[in-house]
């Protein structure tokens, strides 16, 4: 069923970047791809994270992007424990709507929604990141790395004596740009 919506949005997807005018400033990057996420302690093994994620982004100017990430997780070692949430960051760079390598870095917020067997842990707050990224005329691959405020993760896990270290996640992403 997921390989199906996933072919399903991937030809919706390109069919639209394909009537994407040539030559005009493309603003917007929609795609699909694998996201990660960690939590690191001090006194017992990681979570570690996996899955899919959907990521659209906006770029505003030549030098700020707008972006987006929805994902959904299983967790790498305990297939019950599952994760979900977004991203909502803002990038600073150079060149960001013309073709080319990119780097860029910024700020936002993450939400983080934690499920095992019925029980469920929301957490959230804010995050750093930074990005890499190369254009093409209609697609683009994007790689992107958030490191989150792990207050919340703290606050949770100090209850039952974890030592939560950082929080981090990843996103490595194919997208059309239109």
């Amino acid at each position: 069923m997921k390989i199906r919506i996933f072919i399903a949005i991937t030809t919706l997807l390109l069919s639209t970047s394909l009537q994407a005018q040539q030559g005009a400033p493309k603003h917007w990057q929609v795609g699909l791809g694998i996201y990660n996420s960690t939590v690191s302690y001090d006194n017992v093994s990681d979570d570690d994270f996996s899955g899919g994620a959907i990521s659209a982004s906006y770029a505003a100017t030549d030098n700020v992007v707008f972006r987006g990430t929805i994902f959904s997780l299983e967790h790498d070692d305990f297939s019950d424990i599952e994760s979900s949430g977004y991203d909502l960051v803002v990038y600073g760079g150079t060149g960001l709507l013309t073709q080319g390598f990119k780097i860029y870095g910024g700020g936002g917020l993450f939400k983080d929604t934690v499920e095992v067997s019925g029980f469920v842990e929301s957490f959230s707050g804010l995050q750093l990141g930074g990005g890499l990224v190369y254009n093409w005329d209609v697609v683009a691959i994007v790689f992107v790395i958030g490191i989150r405020d792990a207050s919340d993760y703290e606050d949770f896990f100090s209850q039952i004596g974890v030592i939560v270290d950082t929080t981090v996640s990843s996103n490595l992403s194919l997208s059309v740009r239109f």
